[in-house]
């Protein structure tokens, strides 16, 4: 099955549980409620180590991870951002 690429916005902060390969997580609202993307440290998301409380555009891989029921994400590539707008924290845009 084929990855989609998706956008998401949010901020970066450190993982509040455990996941395999991650370190910190990018955190939005979805439907509501906040959910935490556990950032695989590879490609671009190598660098979010060191961003902590920036916020950011990501363009990424969703991987789903069943033995530890989360989804993580393989950053592409990212903006930093100067703020959210409340209205677009997350928006999975298929590209």
């Amino acid at each position: 099955m084929a990855e989609s690429q998706v956008t998401i916005k949010g901020s970066i902060v450190p993982l509040s549980f455990n996941a395999a390969k991650c370190k910190v997580a990018l955190r939005t609202v979805s439907n509501g409620e906040e959910v935490e993307y556990p950032i695989l440290s590879k490609g671009a998301g190598i660098d979010f180590v060191d961003m902590v409380s920036n916020f950011v555009s990501a363009k990424c891989m969703l991987q789903e991870c069943s033995e530890e029921s989360c989804t993580k994400i393989h950053v592409c590539s990212y903006t930093v951002l100067d703020e959210l707008d409340e209205n677009d924290l997350f928006s999975p845009v298929h590209e």
